[in-house]
């Protein structure tokens, strides 16, 4: 099968689930009446929103498999996402540590809080980013690319023990 096939086929299987994700917030929807939606609109927006992001993301994970699958063997496309993922892992790794060392200052800037948000996503979602991580490293085709996978999924342990520190250390005493 010729590259455009390959791309037709993960574009449809996203399509199939942006489509599974809107028919299900519709089928969602008709649970709750006027009356509901006039007076907790808001609540019942962003429980189809989350319940809409979750059905497109499983629906998601095949297409997404399949684009990995049919990536295998290209060593550019591996060693841009391979990049990608280390930077990302040291972007959050600085961020984390920002959270860290700035804690208690009064004054802080945009950016500052900017790092903090990141870092503090970072922070939660290492146990996803550490699965993830793992994942790519196991399926990278060659060794130097499965090299900076580690050393994300490396980075990513570091920012999972300073999530631990400062949830440890912000848990109020029993």
């Amino acid at each position: 099968m010729n590259r455009w096939g390959k791309l037709g086929i993960v574009l449809a299987g996203y399509l199939l689930a942006v489509v599974a994700s809107v028919v299900a917030v519709a089928i969602y929807d008709r649970r709750f009446t006027a009356a509901d939606n006039q007076t907790m609109g808001g609540m019942i927006a962003g429980g189809e929103m989350i319940y809409g992001a979750g059905v497109f993301f499983f629906f998601s994970l095949a297409p997404t498999g399949l684009a990995l699958w049919f990536l295998r063997r290209s060593r550019a496309s591996w060693s841009w996402f391979s990049s990608g993922c280390l930077a990302f892992a040291a972007l959050g790794l600085v961020a984390a540590l920002t959270i860290l060392f700035v804690r208690g200052t009064t004054t802080r800037g945009p950016w500052l809080m900017v790092a903090e948000l990141f870092g503090l996503a970072q922070m939660l979602g290492s146990p996803l980013w550490i699965a993830g991580f793992v994942l790519f490293a196991l399926l990278a085709p060659y060794r130097d690319l499965r090299r900076r996978m580690f050393a994300a999924l490396a980075i990513e342990v570091v920012i999972g023990a300073c999530g631990l520190v400062y949830f440890l250390m912000t848990a109020p005493p029993i």
